[in-house]
């Protein structure tokens, strides 16, 4: 039994492991700005496109326009 509960507890540790670090690589890949750190806001800003020194490229979920977005700035969501 305890040969069992160390492989469990190997194999967990090794999950969570696996999971924060491909977590961290996701989060790595987006600049370090406020507009994303929000994940609302981050979808709708394109992180390879900088239109100009603290502005990204806001597209709308249409396709229908495209704006500058301030990098400090946020979107918010009223239910």
């Amino acid at each position: 039994m305890k040969k069992r509960t160390k492989t469990i507890i190997a194999v967990i540790a090794g999950a969570a492991i696996l999971i924060g670090g491909i977590w961290m690589i996701n989060e790595s890949r987006y600049p370090n700005v406020p507009a994303f750190d929000d994940h609302f806001t981050r979808e709708f800003l394109n992180k390879d496109k900088k239109v100009d020194d603290g502005f990204y490229e806001f597209k709308s979920k249409t396709g229908q326009y495209s704006m500058w977005f301030p990098e400090e700035y946020l979107l918010l969501i009223f239910m």
